[in-house]
């Protein structure tokens, strides 16, 4: 999963449930995503409203790229998202400000400085032995 999906997944979820940049959220390699309060694993294919947020994720990640929000709007209908969730997810896209882009690209680089490797010491030899 790159930084890039990890961000907008957690812009997503953000927006369907309501959280402010206030709130810690945060999304784990696993697609599970830790709050303050529950540690939830997106089932995109089970869940309608875990479908959203993955395809307000997705459509976020590709206009990140420039593609235009109304052909990201076709698209999803075109791909068999009703016409009123594709409506929402427009909707959305259309009110992202530009402090909110700029907050997104921030998390991005966020979750790219996460590497997962262990915080280990240094086997460097100091002194004598």
């Amino acid at each position: 999963m790159t930084p890039e999906d990890r961000a907008t997944l957690e812009w997503a979820f953000r927006v369907v449930f309501g959280f402010s940049a206030e709130n810690e959220v945060i999304v784990m390699r696993d697609l599970s995503i830790v709050t303050a309060h529950d540690r939830t694993m997106l089932d995109p294919s089970g869940e309608p409203q875990d479908a959203l947020i993955v395809a307000l994720a997705q459509v976020m990640k590709l206009r990140l790229t420039g593609v235009q929000a109304g052909k990201l709007r076709r698209d999803l209908i075109a791909a068999g998202m009703r016409k009123k969730a594709a409506n929402r997810v427009h909707d959305h896209l259309a009110d992202v400000s530009v402090g909110e882009w700029n907050r997104l690209k921030e998390r991005i680089n966020w979750y790219r400085d996460d590497t997962c490797l262990p915080i280990t010491g240094s086997t460097m030899r100091s002194g004598d032995t």
